[in-house]
């Protein structure tokens, strides 16, 4: 997943929150840090550099269902980049909101809201597969990945 290796983390401990409260912070790779803080209770960072999908670049065969969510987080940033032209999803804000443990999206930009989705599409999956998280797959060597890297598109 290009960018997000840049995240600086998600502040230590964050009370929950009650209603729809705005998030204010800059950067999709805050952003996206906090996303994954917020579904899965893990520092964001414990994501950078897992796999062979997680983190700058990607490629060959997913290790796990972890590095599946970011080989899917890959596919939906290039979909979005095809949808709309000039769109840098690594590098673009957008708005969002928690009720709970809930995301919700906010208005925007095609690129802003379709982003966000990504993002929140890519820390539910993180979340489902948090019990097959595999600690030896973190900081993986992308020379190590093997296999032929899977379509996005399904036939």
């Amino acid at each position: 997943m290009v960018g997000w290796g840049l995240c600086s983390g998600a502040p230590n401990s964050r009370s929950p929150v009650v209603g729809l409260v705005p998030v204010d912070v800059d950067g999709n790779a805050f952003q996206f840090g906090e996303m994954i803080k917020l579904k899965t209770g893990k520092n964001p960072l414990a994501y950078n550099g897992y796999g062979c999908y997680c983190g700058l670049g990607g490629g060959k065969q997913p290790l796990d269902a972890t590095d599946w969510c970011c080989h899917a987080h890959d596919c939906c940033y290039g979909r979005l980049k095809l949808l709309s032209p000039g769109c840098n999803p690594v590098l673009v804000s957008y708005k969002y909101s928690t009720r709970g443990s809930q995301i919700v999206c906010g208005a925007g930009t095609t690129c802003e809201k379709i982003a966000c989705e990504c993002d929140k599409a890519a820390a539910e999956c993180f979340k489902r597969t948090l019990r097959t998280y595999n600690k030896r797959y973190s900081n993986y060597s992308n020379l190590r990945c093997k296999g032929s890297s899977p379509s996005c598109y399904r036939s």
